[in-house]
């Protein structure tokens, strides 16, 4: 039997082009399958024949991720920021931006017309930060959430989804250095939701430990399956719905078929695969079509994705009313302090600060009373800038909102002082005080 898939599938692709490494890109709109390399664009339904066309596109390179609408496609530069867009046989550039490079293994998602990516990595630095193009000015800007929602922490490779007018995220890398100073990546077991409407982020729960090691990889391809996220590795094959709290194991999936998988298009309209391997005889990409029965098979065992948090919500309510009560005691014993009253006028701070001094100031509240070095909040500013350039705007940033603090503190003292790092005296650190 192996050896009569093997033989079908040398068949089956050998009608369609090779193309070498990353040559290429690929998405699906309505009933067809594209790829795209320098020249020409190759469009088939099923692998079986295809049509070639010029398109007659200088491309900056071929490394874009695709995000289907409703008779159009969006292709948005996997590091952010630049975004075409691909309808009727047609490419047009839509930014008046540039290549960002912060934005690699995000996620990006389309929610009201408007193009959103969140998280990522770039610039030696993975990002928490939800991004938004405005098509009327045709530039990106940073999506806000609510001051009062604690938000999930910086994260590249996630598992995202959309349902109605909430972004779903579970898990994912960020990185740390050790003692060594070797880089190492933490796997991520959080689970969250943000409500795009009123932009507050709520806690789910913690990732099945099971899964949180195996799907959270590098080599791990992903794609969207069915309303949810299809995932291989290693051989095996998951598919995850965060809004059901529910993954899939599927679990007789042919091993020699999922090897060396690049990617995968999933196409809805005419429920077929299309995933590129990666030959090794010929050095080349390859594309293979499958339906789902043929790719994943039938058997499945289901696993809830995540513990859900909602067992514990007696003693979470129980923990707010006490800490309620202390905090009262306290409010009524010791005068206000600068981070309650700076955390009470926020709204109206933010009014009086331009969108860079807001963030600084943001991030000074998250880490309250711990300090933030001055490298981490270089990123606030355009990484286009030099870095001594970046350093002069910190420094003009901080003055600023130094003085607007001390005008709602009331204090005749700077809010905002500075130290050195204990582990490294040459870094600078602003902290409340």
């Amino acid at each position: 039997m192996l050896l009569l898939q093997l033989f079908f599938l040398t068949i089956l692709s050998g009608s369609f082009p090779e193309f070498s490494k990353d040559s290429f890109f690929s998405f699906h709109s309505k009933d067809l399958f594209y790829i795209v390399d320098s020249d020409s664009v190759y469009v088939t339904k099923n692998g079986k024949s295809y049509e070639k066309w010029a398109h007659q596109m200088d491309w900056p390179h071929l490394n874009f991720n695709a995000i289907n609408r409703l008779n159009e496609t969006i292709l948005l530069s996997k590091g952010g920021g630049v975004l075409y867009r691909f309808k009727d046989r047609s490419f047009e550039r839509l930014d008046k931006s540039f290549e960002h490079r912060n934005k690699y293994r995000s996620f990006d998602f389309s929610f009201e017309n408007n193009i959103f990516s969140y998280g990522g990595y770039g610039l030696f630095n993975v990002n928490s930060n939800l991004t938004s193009f405005n098509p009327v000015n045709q530039e990106w800007s940073e999506f806000f959430f609510h001051p009062n929602s604690k938000s999930p922490s910086a994260r590249q490779l996630v598992i995202g989804q959309l349902k109605d007018s909430s972004l779903y995220v579970a898990g994912g890398l960020n990185k740390r250095v050790n003692e060594q100073l070797e880089l190492n990546y933490n796997f991520l077991d959080d689970v969250w939701k943000l409500d795009l409407k009123t932009h507050f982020w709520t806690y789910l729960g913690t990732l099945n430990s099971s899964f949180s090691k195996t799907i959270f990889s590098h080599a791990t391809v992903k794609g969207a399956y069915k309303g949810g996220t299809l995932m291989v590795l290693n051989g095996k094959v998951f598919w995850s719905d965060i809004t059901n709290n529910v993954i899939k194991e599927f679990t007789n999936v042919n091993p020699i078929i999922l090897e060396n998988i690049e990617f995968f298009e999933f196409n809805p309209t005419t429920n077929l695969f299309m995933f590129s391997k990666w030959m090794h005889h010929s050095l080349a990409s390859r594309f293979i079509f499958m339906t789902p029965s043929e790719l994943l098979g039938s058997s499945v065992i289901e696993y809830p994705l995540y513990n859900n948090e909602t067992q514990y919500g007696f003693y979470f309510v129980l923990l707010i009313l006490v800490l309620a009560i202390l905090l009262v005691v306290y409010l009524k014993t010791n005068p206000k302090s600068n981070y309650s009253v700076i955390l009470t006028n926020s709204n109206k701070i933010k009014k009086e600060l331009s969108v860079e001094d807001f963030s600084i100031l943001k991030q000074l509240l998250k880490e309250y009373p711990k300090a933030v070095d001055f490298p981490s909040i270089l990123n606030f500013f355009e990484p286009n800038l030099s870095y001594e350039s970046r350093v002069k705007k910190l420094r003009l940033s901080v003055t600023r909102i130094d003085e607007i603090l001390m005008i709602y503190t009331k204090s005749k003292t700077p809010v905002l002082k500075f130290r050195q790092n204990n582990n490294d005296r040459r870094i600078k650190e602003v902290y409340l005080n």
